[in-house]
């Protein structure tokens, strides 16, 4: 398998690599897991959705408006429903987390031994399946939906920033039963996002299995996905992020006009801010596990031009190719598009990105969440505007 070269002391991983003969190889994880047929053992009680009994008006609405959620500016472990954030350069791997520090100066060992885990005896690659998370699944907040401490007393996650060249985090054909449109990936040739690994013991897999309705497990290979990325310290004092750190080392290769980011910072910046030199990062990944959404994403009709891919606004990323639109603009639209007639085909065609809220889209998300029916309705028009995943090098390894 062909790379480009790597920076200095970064590891490239490939999947025939002989350190990847563990059960996180695609390989071996079905001889531990069953990813064909995912049980429901896994499962607490209640629905699989991820939904909240008892939500007032307002946790509903913020719910749905603040998809896909805060997450730390940084790599993180998720330890029964806490969170303990560590600078890039702390991780060397899953055999090594036990002896993470985190930013407020515990370690990881201590952190979870004064929650009643063993971290030392977690911290084997053998355990874990890298999963990405490209939206709200790298957020405390909805895994502490999905993994309630009542349920998975034991539940450890490494949450691993990591930069991804050439695909871009989007919007679905989908508003799902809690209001938001979620998110999936869409091949992006020179866009590079900063996302996340989740590291996942089986028994938390299929519990992400039932929480993804809709989705595929999909296995990318051919990638270009840096893990950890180690950014230099910015002019302010600050650590680089994800995308700074990787922007650094591709940015002098790229051609034509400086793309941006979402606060108007060009990829030249980006570079400068990551300080002079190549950037680094742990290793190299060049394939992955992934949840992509089976009907792929919304190629949104725009009013003036041709229909597109709307990249998730708050998810960063540089040279990105698509409009981009956060959670409210993109609902809004939605809702434009889907209450004007139908003379315009399945959606009306709309600005791109909206610039203001709708005064009616609150009235309009509680609808859709509480009209199941209804919700099911407009799911089934977004999906006549799908343009499928047809990224090369993507085998579906469940359906979910």
């Amino acid at each position: 398998m062909l790379f480009r070269a790597a920076a200095k002391g970064t590891h490239v991983r490939s999947l025939s690599s002989s350190r990847l003969q563990r059960p996180a190889t695609p390989q071996s994880v079905g001889t531990r897991l069953d990813l064909m047929n995912p049980t429901t053992s896994a499962q607490p009680s209640g629905a699989a959705n991820v939904m909240v009994p008892n939500e007032t008006e307002p946790q509903l609405l913020l719910r749905a408006k603040g998809y896909p959620y805060p997450r730390p500016d940084t790599s993180f472990l998720f330890v029964r429903g806490e969170v303990l954030e560590f600078d890039n350069d702390q991780w060397r791997g899953l055999n090594h987390m036990h002896e993470i520090v985190g930013r407020c100066g515990s370690s990881a060992a201590e952190f979870c031994s004064s929650r009643g885990l063993d971290l030392v005896g977690l911290s084997r690659e053998d355990l874990f399946v890298p999963v990405l998370a490209i939206g709200s699944n790298a957020g405390p907040e909805q895994l502490r939906r999905k993994y309630p401490e009542a349920d998975f007393p034991d539940c450890v996650i490494p949450v691993v920033q990591v930069a991804l060249e050439d695909f871009d985090v989007v919007y679905t054909p989908y508003i799902a039963s809690y209001g938001s449109c979620t998110a999936t990936l869409e091949h992006s040739p020179g866009t590079v996002t900063s996302i996340f690994i989740t590291y996942l013991t089986p028994p938390l897999m299929e519990r992400m299995h039932a929480t993804e309705g809709g989705y595929n497990l999909c296995r990318l290979t051919e990638l270009r996905l840096h893990v950890a990325p180690r950014g230099q310290q910015d002019c302010t004092g600050g650590a680089a992020t994800a995308t700074t750190a990787a922007a650094s080392a591709i940015a002098p290769a790229s051609t034509g006009a400086p793309a941006e980011t979402e606060d108007g910072m060009a990829a030249s910046q980006l570079a400068a801010a990551a300080g002079a030199g190549p950037s680094s990062c742990f290793e190299v990944l060049d394939w992955v596990y992934q949840y992509n959404h089976k009907l792929g994403c919304i190629q949104m009709p725009l009013r003036g031009q041709e229909g597109s891919p709307v990249a998730i606004a708050e998810i960063p990323a540089i040279r990105r190719a698509f409009p981009a639109a956060s959670q409210v603009q993109m609902l809004t639209a939605l809702k434009e598009a889907l209450e004007n007639p139908n003379s315009f085909g399945p959606l009306a065609p709309v600005a791109m990105p909206g610039s203001v809220e709708d005064d009616g889209l609150d009235q309009w998300i509680l609808h859709m969440v509480r009209d199941d029916q209804a919700r099911k309705r407009a799911c089934c028009r977004l999906a006549k505007c799908a343009r499928p995943f047809t990224y090369p090098s993507c085998e579906i390894v469940a359906a979910l």
